[in-house]
């Protein structure tokens, strides 16, 4: 099953997936001088998902990489059903595990954040 794809691109089966639903506030969102809230929620549900691969050859790092490059992209992605956003990378990493007879070992992370 795939979960999930970056503008039609699957990536690789990650070894971390992480889904967190957060909600936007105004900038009239804060506390009263006795500590009140007072919330403006203006978008409930935006997703960020936390990826980690632990092992991947170069090319699919590449992938990975190069899928998350765009200021923007579509991505379709598993919580309980799929679900499609448009999105931006956060940080990316790819740090390089094991390298011998040209081959290489890499661990990559990044994080999509919904727009």
């Amino acid at each position: 099953m795939e979960i999930l794809t970056i503008d039609g691109v699957t990536l690789p089966a990650p070894n971390e997936y992480k889904v967190q639903l957060s909600d936007l506030d105004s900038s009239g969102t804060g506390r009263t001088e006795d500590g009140v809230l007072v919330r403006e929620r203006v978008r409930g549900g935006v997703a960020k998902i936390s990826l980690r691969w632990d092992a991947l050859s170069t090319a699919d790092c590449a992938k990975v990489l190069n899928a998350t490059a765009p200021d923007n992209f579509t991505v379709r992605y598993f919580f309980g059903e799929m679900r499609t956003a448009k999105m931006y990378a956060g940080d990316r990493t790819a740090d390089l595990k094991a390298a011998r007879d040209g081959q290489a070992v890499w661990e990559a992370a990044v994080n999509l954040i919904e727009f």
